[in-house]
């Protein structure tokens, strides 16, 4: 694509990961729409799912629920597939529409503005190659930014200094070998508890330093026989039932988040099973490490194929000492420990700054402005708001779940924008925006229903650092 000062599609689509392709495909299969392009900071499509690739990676729901709903997928290898089937399915779905065609990569968004005489918006970008800037013109703007690409990394007195790799879980170099190493891994979340088994095997020893335990809960990740997917193919509706059967399924979990007899009572008998589990399987003298003193539901839970079982091997130690300082060849912690470290790897999470940029919309209102006035990240149904017409966010403010398939949530959230710019993308209507008055009313119904539920009570440093009350505003960020 030609770079000249000023360029012109209906819809500019910021993101390139599944919200984004799915986006693409559904202004194809249901507007006609091929006037649109996507923008993306990486060199490859795939999001999330481009950016992890480090050893273990997999999705934790069912390949058959993480998936669209208009394009299943038959030939998953493993009822929780591997990280290379999720991107190749992703491109699978590209290129049956020809997405590709349409995405400019290494693009980086540097904002927006709407201009109010003409009824479009400026979208200001860069080239990452040769830093050029210059401005996209669009009708319809979308976010559609995940937010588990940025890595979050720790700040560490001395890792300048460090003579070896550091490598974060979401940038990872497949180069690196970390055979026969001394190998130090920093966190224990969902990406930890992939990672720490896969390269477990070939290190010579592996520290692990958590911050706080976590909830495990054991699942078995059955391999799908060539004889299902040949079922699958002949039979797809055998395909959607399961599909269906798994949904209510996890549907039913969610009771367990409400504050009430029945939440406590299931969070219970979940609480149970996890240190049941712990007792079992894992070293009585990690017990302490591994059993919380948060309610279930304050923290994503951790789907456990192999982590706990590898905490058996004689090279992993696993230690809550905190970090004091990082030597040329150690890590050093508060209790005066030194560990021999030839790499570190980083999985310490992403920075959520998806809803964070400089967009500035009706009357010179900025974003900033516009969710300082509501007290935080909002948006009507998680996708429009009022003084920005014809911007929409996939899995905005409040949009995300920790119980289910987030490809349903954003589905459902590509499906209303679908909806809400047809006029619009079919000439019949200039400029769509959502009044004040309904999106606040949204607003406010979600912040009941929320504290409602464990997702805002007392049990995670996010509240320490923003404050009780202003939690739920954020909580799509903690699940």
């Amino acid at each position: 694509m030609e770079k000249n000062n000023k360029l012109y599609n209906d819809v500019v689509i910021i993101g390139a990961g599944l919200s984004g392709i799915n986006m693409a495909c559904q202004l194809q299969r249901k507007l006609g729409v091929t006037d649109y392009v996507i923008y993306d900071r990486a060199s490859a499509l795939g999001g999330a799912w481009t950016a992890n690739q480090y050893p273990g990676c997999g999705v934790d729901i069912p390949g058959v629920l993480y998936s669209l709903s208009w394009f299943p997928n038959p030939n998953f290898t493993s009822i929780f597939p591997r990280q290379d089937e999720i991107l190749a399915y992703i491109q699978k779905i590209a290129n049956s529409y020809n997405v590709s065609q349409h995405t400019s990569l290494r693009t980086e968004w540097r904002g927006a503005k709407w201009i109010e005489k003409i009824s479009r918006w400026h979208v200001y970008l860069e080239d990452i190659a040769t830093g050029q800037q210059y401005i996209h013109e669009a009708k319809i703007l979308i976010s559609a930014v995940g937010g588990y690409t940025n890595p979050k990394y720790p700040s560490l007195q001395g890792m300048e200094s460090f003579q070896g790799p550091i490598v974060h879980t979401a940038r990872w170099d497949k180069s690196y070998d970390f055979r026969g190493l001394d190998v130090v891994v920093i966190g224990n979340g969902c990406s930890a508890s992939q990672v720490v088994p896969a390269v477990l095997d070939g290190v010579r020893s592996l520290t692990q330093i958590i911050r706080s335990p976590q909830y495990y809960i054991p699942t078995v990740n059955l391999r799908i026989t060539r004889a299902w997917q040949a079922c699958f193919q002949m039979i797809p509706f055998l395909l959607m039932l399961i599909r269906w059967v798994v949904f209510w399924f996890l549907e039913t979990s969610l009771f367990q988040f409400y504050d009430d007899q029945t939440g406590k009572k299931m969070r219970h008998q979940s609480i149970t099973r996890s240190r049941n589990y712990i007792k079992e399987n894992a070293p009585e003298r990690y017990w302490p490490l591994l059993t919380p003193n948060y309610d279930l539901g304050c923290r994503r839970r951790i789907l456990d194929h192999n982590y706990i079982k590898s905490l058996h091997d004689p090279r992993l130690f696993l230690t809550k000492d905190s970090i004091t300082s990082v030597g040329p060849n150690s890590v050093r912690t508060a209790s005066g420990a030194e560990y021999p470290a030839d790499a570190i790897i980083l999985a310490t999470g992403f920075q959520f700054s998806q809803w964070i940029g400089n967009i500035i919309g009706r009357n010179g209102v900025s974003m900033k402005q516009h969710w300082d006035r509501h007290g935080g990240f909002e948006a009507y149904k998680t996708v429009a708001m009022n003084e920005f017409p014809n911007l929409f966010y996939l899995l905005g403010p409040n949009g995300g779940s920790g119980h289910t398939s987030v490809l349903y949530t954003m589905e459902c959230s590509v499906d209303l924008v679908i909806k809400i710019a047809a006029p619009v993308l079919k000439r019949k209507a200039s400029s769509v925006e959502v009044r004040e008055e309904p999106e606040t009313k949204w607003c406010n119904a979600v912040q009941e229903a929320l504290h409602k539920t464990v997702l805002t009570s007392d049990c995670s440093n996010l509240c320490a650092l923003l404050g009780r009350d202003k939690v739920s505003k954020y909580v799509s960020l903690v699940l």
